[in-house]
């Protein structure tokens, strides 16, 4: 299914200062124990008893509720040996910890974005890699939105910061392919945990997915593959640039009951619309299947003189309208 995450945005990312280091009177910083239990994995019992026997500094709300400075709750680790998601992000968890808080808690990546700018731009991009992994890794960050908001929204800021001369190709590169990385590790993280056993493809429905032809980009495509897996399908993925006639033959070879191709740009409504053009010359009423399509332009493309066969037609805008179909019950018939 074709989802598209464009490349462009631009907030220079450099006004983040990399050097400060936590400060007491920040009260972002500021835990409860929950918190800390969660951060440390541990039982937040436990985290009380780090308190009450003066192993663990807190601070007494006027309600008389704790709160434990993230520094103190990260020095603990420390000392007992403890590693956390914040242990690579050393010295600058405090920036990690308000960002992804800033995301769960408020819906805004701004601050997120602007850190990962400020690493893109400074080359680190093992810290650029673990800060998004970690964001699809939170659970109070659904997969559609780290797709659409997290990655879509900074792929925006890099081609925006590309064109204003802040970024050399091969830092955009860098970034692409610290990306493909983190989507294939989420990838392998939830197949891991979805079946420990091995094989989840019997039974399932089927689907082939990539990018059209010309397009180098494969982000949508891949998002969309991973938002079928979570869904329970089974994924041929072809990856980027490929002929439209091949998405034809491979769904004929694997039976699949749907096919998506993605589109980035600068494709147009009128690329899709060739696209499906191609396919429906080559569609085969004894192996039927549904058609989705997806790119940021989907929305405003009208298909109304092509009368495609298909099961099925959809056009989406993000990953987020491709996951809400599949849950409708888009190419199955019946709501997962």
């Amino acid at each position: 299914m074709a989802v598209l995450l464009a490349f462009a945005v631009g907030s220079p990312g450099d006004q983040i200062g990399f050097s400060m280091s936590p400060e007491r009177f920040n009260s972002d910083l500021f835990l409860t124990t929950s918190q800390v239990a969660d951060l440390l994995d541990v039982h937040p019992s436990t985290v009380k008893r780090w308190c009450n026997e003066g192993d663990l500094a807190f601070e007494k709300t006027g309600g008389g509720h704790r709160r434990i400075h993230l520094s103190d709750a990260l020095t603990l680790a420390s000392e007992k040996e403890i590693s956390t998601f914040l242990t690579p992000f050393v010295p600058y968890e405090g920036h990690v910890w308000s960002a992804l808080n800033e995301v769960v808690d408020a819906g805004s990546y701004a601050r997120f974005h602007a850190l990962a700018m400020g690493w893109l731009l400074r080359g680190k991009a093992g810290r650029l890699s673990q800060l998004f992994l970690e964001l699809g890794r939170h659970p109070g960050v659904s997969f559609p939105a780290f797709c659409d908001v997290g990655v879509g929204g900074f792929m925006t800021e890099v081609g925006d910061a590309w064109r204003a001369g802040q970024l050399r190709v091969g830092e955009e590169h860098m970034f692409s392919e610290a990306l493909l990385e983190v989507l294939l590790q989420l990838r392998a993280e939830f197949l891991r945990q979805a079946s420990p056993e091995g094989d989840r493809s019997v039974g399932r429905p089927v689907a082939v997915v990539g990018s059209m032809e010309g397009d180098r980009h494969s982000f949508g495509a891949l998002c969309i593959r991973l938002a079928l897996e979570r869904r329970g399908w089974d994924v041929f993925y072809l990856g980027a640039d490929v002929p439209v006639e091949d998405f034809a033959a491979m769904q004929k070879a694997r039976g699949a009951t749907l096919v998506g191709v993605s589109f980035a740009p600068p494709s147009s409504g009128a690329d899709m619309k060739r696209c499906i053009r191609i396919l429906t010359e080559f569609y085969d009423p004894g192996h039927p299947y549904a058609l989705a399509l997806g790119g940021r332009m989907a929305d405003g493309v009208d298909f109304s003189d092509l009368a495609p066969p298909f099961t099925e037609v959809g056009a989406f805008d993000s990953v987020a309208a491709f996951d809400g179909a599949l849950v409708d019950g888009f190419a199955t018939g019946a709501p997962v």
